[in-house]
């Protein structure tokens, strides 16, 4: 079977909502519930496969996201650094972009050798 971590996490929003997710594999499933307040109002299992595509899907929109605003962040500001600045700034940029879009092909690349 799987060989995948044991345990729980859980996210909550800004209403206060829960999201946890528990590993079920045993089961053959990842559960998914939603928390107001102490009491679990909806689950949904998600199968190990359909999970690496949710996890390709964020990979893939996080990376494409996170590009352009570290784009968009750049040429917000009004005032015009200067030249050395400039190329600093780019050089600190384009590695970010680098290293963010190296990690979500790795990531989306795990991704996809779960779902297979």
């Amino acid at each position: 079977m799987y060989e995948l971590p044991l345990g729980r996490h859980l996210a909550v929003d800004e209403r206060g909502v829960g999201l946890r997710m528990t590993w079920r594999l045993n089961h053959g499933f990842i559960n998914l519930s939603l928390w107001r307040e102490d009491t679990c109002v909806e689950t949904f299992h998600l199968r190990p496969a359909d999970a690496a595509e949710v996890v390709a899907f964020l990979v893939r929109g996080l990376a494409e996201a996170s590009s352009v605003g570290v784009v968009s962040h750049a040429r917000a500001g009004n005032h015009q650094p200067a030249p050395s600045q400039r190329r600093a700034h780019e050089s600190t940029r384009d590695l970010v972009v680098f290293v963010r879009s190296r990690l979500a092909r790795g990531l989306a690349a795990a991704a996809d050798r779960l779902s297979s």
